[in-house]
């Protein structure tokens, strides 16, 4: 008999504390309850793998500003490259800034999206005066 068949046939061999000692490790008995155990560890690593929610304003004005100036840098980078390796300079470099514009535009977008989804605006706020109505 192999060591892992021998492992799986011990008493308490398993990594998983939350498994009850009276079910075999083995055992397809209630497979509902497994797939709970694996939705809720997902759950829970996607919960600790997330990256922060920008606490204020100007925290997500710098993420904001260096995900389009990332964009911008790696598209131009990509572009030049292609124009030193396709002798085709300045087209590659106007392509590349282009595109990474458009990259950088979509990265502001997402991100502002899913600020206000999680942050939206109280609706019993009091309004703030326009100047031109004097």
């Amino acid at each position: 008999m192999s060591g892992f068949a021998l492992a799986a046939h011990r008493p308490n061999s398993m990594a998983d504390p939350d498994i009850p000692p009276d079910s075999p490790a083995g055992s397809s008995a209630d497979p509902s309850a497994l797939k709970r155990r694996v939705e809720a560890a997902r759950a829970e690593r996607a919960r600790r793998e997330s990256p922060p929610e920008p606490t204020n304003a100007s925290s997500l004005a710098m993420r904001m500003g260096g995900e389009f100036g990332a964009a911008v840098l790696v598209g131009s980078g990509l572009g030049f490259g292609a124009d030193y390796w396709l002798q085709t300079s300045p087209f590659g470099l106007v392509i590349g800034l282009g595109l990474g514009f458009i990259a950088g535009v979509v990265n502001i977008v997402r991100a502002s999206k899913a600020y206000t989804a999680s942050h939206p605006v109280d609706p019993n706020a009091p309004s703030v005066p326009d100047d031109a109505e004097d």
